[in-house]
């Protein structure tokens, strides 16, 4: 009992320099929480069982959540245990046993474990509403979710941090063992040596780190060894980068003798190259971390905007039906009628063939949908846009749409000829524009020619058509009940053309709203985890970097003492030391934001986004929270080596 008390005094003593590290897995376990909350929320599930099942993505997100917070309290536990060994090793002059040591040690983990673990249950109790209610403002749909407390996402959160807090605790204890009596007393005092400068090593980082964005902007056949080798050259790279790139800059910058013998440069250069190998590691992988981090907010953030900028693009109209079926129409135009804020304000009845069509370097040919101008310009009547196509002058003249063509990645064949067989009668068109808009909603008609009428007519192509009838209605984000309807007799057409066996063509229904409603929640759902994941990862490696800056603090003590002997006062030494930390915490950020700038760029491309939308929404927030964590930790080191802690 006495140990278990000795371990609450020193938690208590130390408390201050504990304060982030409690802090920040207060923070894990509280979004780890509110995840399994999510996850376990019945009214969610309901909510939202039509369009995804949300559980799976939220349990592999808490997995997520979980094992980085393992690797992070690991590393921080393994801070704590270094600077604290000069006082292990009082203890044991004392006479203490080494196994009464290990289970105070023990106890102590426990304790903040304990502390930190019930804290974080308390807040995400309390913050659990509030995160829904976003979660909920995300996805776009109304619902009302009672407060409710999850006894399985306690009960979650319990065991795996509870597993985790022994675990770490135990490994405390092991470490006890692992040293003598003398290693204890002198290992605050084991310098490394000054790293060498190799050119060909920095040199070397660069093209590794240039040949994987080559790879990746440049993809290879197979997409999964494009990605294997991108991951493999950047992350070597970066850690070349770091343990010797970034240490022969440093070097060079010492020739600037001008910049280099003023103030307290000469100190603050040499202080950056001291210890430099093991700093190097953790800002190699600090960069790596907030590369993935960044490129996964970027990602969800790009894809969230694609959505809300397109969804109007990629479904023009309420409902496009293809279905094989008279009564469709009428009894379509009864169920609207019974919606009255959900009115029908244009319809739209198309006549569309399917010709097998032959087009250039693909001599297989392929069945290419047919419409005529006419009904083209009734398309664009009926979505209210003016018509801005180029005029079909002869009736050799053929205008593509083809919504899988994007003109970054595909070949133009604008200018060429095309051969079309209609029943036996070989015609060459010659295309006079290819463009990737929807006629109407996407995935009916991918690709779509664009002839005459009286090429249409020529060929009776009316007669060898199939319908299609597409609607818009009034208000259609918020035309649920409505949905429901439409859905249910769609079902009912489609079981009964199935079972009648009268038509291999049974047809589908493009629903607006259902698109809407399961995208909202996809993308919502995909932007809310990313977001999350990434504060949490920026909360654990802004605390790693506070950690190995604190534990250097308390080997830098007696050097700043000297300092001060010589005549150099504290304002001195406290610009010395934020410049030291500019480079510590922007070094990292700054190789991690290009890795980021250049993974998104693709997905930014791919949806046709500004990539600065992304970068700016994800990088900002991320910067801001680093700069808080350079003044903590700027202002605990400064104070840590001037005794004024």
């Amino acid at each position: 009992m006495q140990l278990f008390n000795l371990a609450l005094a020193n938690v208590k003593k130390n408390f201050k320099n504990y304060f982030i590290y409690v802090v920040s897995m207060i923070f894990s376990v509280t979004i780890y929480f509110i995840f399994k909350s999510i996850e376990h929320n019945n009214e969610i599930n309901k909510v939202l069982s039509s369009t995804a099942k949300l559980s799976d993505a939220f349990k592999a997100a808490s997995i997520v959540i979980a094992i980085f917070s393992s690797v992070f309290v690991w590393y921080s536990n393994s801070f704590f245990i270094k600077r604290r060994k000069k006082e292990i090793g009082l203890y044991s002059l004392l006479g203490i046993e080494k196994k009464q040591i290990g289970r105070m040690l023990f106890y102590e983990t426990l304790a903040i474990g304990t502390m930190s673990l019930t804290l974080g249950i308390l807040v995400g109790m309390f913050l659990s509403k509030i995160f829904i209610g976003i979660l909920i403002k995300i996805i776009g749909i109304s619902a009302v979710i009672n407060f409710t407390i999850s006894i399985s996402a306690i009960k979650d959160t319990i065991i795996i941090f509870s597993i985790l807090f022994v675990i770490i605790s135990l490994h405390g204890y092991s470490i006890i063992y692992s040293y003598e009596l003398i290693e204890l007393f002198k290992a605050e005092n084991k310098g490394e040596k000054e790293p060498k400068a190799s050119i060909i090593f920095a040199i070397a980082s660069l093209l590794f780190i240039g040949s994987g964005y080559y790879i990746y902007t440049h993809p290879l056949q197979s997409f999964m060894m494009t990605i294997l080798l991108t991951l493999i050259l950047v992350v070597l790279g970066t850690y070349i980068l770091f343990g010797s790139f970034i240490i022969f800059v440093i070097k060079v910058s010492k020739r600037n003798e001008k910049r280099y013998f003023k103030g307290l440069n000469m100190i603050g250069t040499s202080q950056l190259l001291y210890r430099i190998k093991g700093n190097a590691k953790t800002l190699a992988t600090i960069a790596i971390l907030s590369a993935t981090t960044l490129t996964a907010m970027g990602v969800s953030i790009s894809y969230y905007k694609y959505f809300s900028d397109n969804m109007n693009k990629s479904m023009p109209f309420s409902y496009v039906s293809t279905l094989s079926s008279k009564e469709f129409d009428d009894r379509f135009k009864n169920i609207v009628n019974k919606h009255k804020n959900n009115k029908l304000l244009h319809e739209l009845h198309l006549n569309v063939a399917e010709v097998k069509t032959v087009f250039p370097n693909d001599e297989k040919g392929e069945e290419l949908n047919v419409i005529s101008e006419g009904q083209l310009i009734d398309i664009f009547k009926a979505r209210n846009m003016e018509f801005d196509m180029p005029k079909i002058k002869t009736e050799d003249e053929v205008i593509i749409f083809d919504e899988s063509y994007n003109e970054n990645y595909m070949e133009n064949y604008t200018g060429e000829n095309i051969t079309m067989n209609f029943s036996g009668d070989k015609e060459e068109f010659k295309v006079i524009d290819l463009r990737s808009d929807l006629l109407v909603n996407e995935h009916i008609l991918f690709k779509t020619a664009v002839v005459k009428d009286s090429v249409y007519e020529k060929y009776n192509l009316k007669e060898k058509s199939n319908e299609l009838n597409a609607y818009i209605i009034e208000n259609q984000e918020k035309s649920e009940e409505l949905d429901k309807e439409v859905n249910k007799f769609y079902k009912e057409i489609r079981k009964k053309i199935f079972e009648e066996g009268n038509d291999k063509r049974i047809g589908q229904v493009s629903s607006y709203y259902s698109t809407y409603k399961d995208m909202s929640v996809t993308v919502g759902v995909m932007l809310f985890i990313g977001i999350f994941l990434g504060l949490v990862f920026l909360v654990c490696t802004g605390s790693i970097i506070f950690f190995k800056q604190l534990s250097e603090a308390e080997e830098e003590i007696e050097r700043y003492d000297i300092l001060r002997k010589v005549g150099v006062d504290n304002e001195e030494i406290r610009i010395n030391i934020f410049k030291q930390m500019v480079f510590v915490f922007l070094t990292p950020f700054v190789v991690g934001s290009i890795h980021s700038v250049v993974a998104v760029s693709l997905i930014a491309k791919a949806v046709e986004i500004n990539i600065l939308y992304p970068l700016i929404l994800s990088s900002i927030p991320y910067l801001l929270i680093y700069i808080i964590y350079y003044f903590i930790t700027s202002n605990f080191y400064y104070k840590t080596v001037t005794r004024k802690a």
